[in-house]
């Protein structure tokens, strides 16, 4: 049977360090367009941190458990990419287990990546595995080889479709070269969700409203826990 569509992660996705593109806008239930980045260095306008704003879904949503080694071993399988300043991308994908979800498996796509995008390709070849394996996409994972660890406006355009699809979904950002090395983040909902998915920018870069637009979500309803973990590189 076909993955559903709410489960399905985005055809094709990037990522930046800095700010974001432009979004769909329409009721399409696929996840938004591959985001452009924002060339190492840059500023943007108004640089977005995580918030503490009531958010008013989160009572709402279902633990997701993560297997606590799944951060270092994707750093790890990414190093190669690291030392020469491209990202790294990949999907955690796992099962619902009725009053909880569970992230069974890392699976790194075949990709292509510059020191600020990441874009993954042959994405059939996904889907045929999430299908074949019954898993759904929980959240996804990518590098910021030089940067700091924080949500660039790229990264909340590209995670809104996944989180618009499952409110439980989360990113995660591994940020090597800086402390900490590792965040998990979520747009807030209502607020960060609905302003991103309203944006009307066409700039792949660009400032956002100077509100909680995601926060942290490790300390919330996503737990890490000592789980076996299958990792999956597609890139052969």
């Amino acid at each position: 049977m076909p993955v559903p569509e709410s489960h399905q992660p985005p055809a094709t996705y990037t990522h930046s360090h800095t700010q974001s593109y432009s979004s769909q806008k329409g009721p399409s239930p696929r996840p938004p367009p591959p985001p452009q980045h924002r060339p190492s260095g840059s500023t943007s306008s108004s640089r977005i941190v995580p918030g503490s704003s009531k958010d008013v879904q989160l009572l709402d949503l279902r633990t997701v458990k993560l297997p606590r080694d799944c951060l270092p071993k994707f750093l790890s399988i990414a190093r190669v990419n690291t030392l020469q300043n491209r990202e790294t991308c990949g999907l955690l994908l796992g099962k619902d287990k009725g009053t909880k979800y569970v992230v069974t498996t890392l699976l790194i796509p075949k990709q292509h990546s510059t020191s600020d995008t990441c874009m993954m390709d042959e994405e059939e070849l996904v889907l045929q595995f999430t299908e074949e394996r019954h898993l759904i996409t929980l959240g996804w994972i990518h590098t910021h080889p030089t940067q700091s660890c924080f949500m660039s406006s790229v990264d909340l355009h590209t995670h809104s479709g996944f989180q618009r699809m499952l409110p439980e979904s989360f990113a995660v950002v591994c940020a090597p070269s800086s402390t900490p090395q590792f965040g998990i983040f979520r747009l807030t909902d209502p607020g960060g969700l609905q302003t991103i998915l309203e944006c009307s920018a066409k700039e792949a870069f660009h400032p956002h409203p100077d509100v909680p637009i995601y926060t942290d979500c490790d300390n919330s309803h996503v737990q890490m826990k000592d789980l076996p973990l299958e990792i999956v590189d597609l890139r052969g």
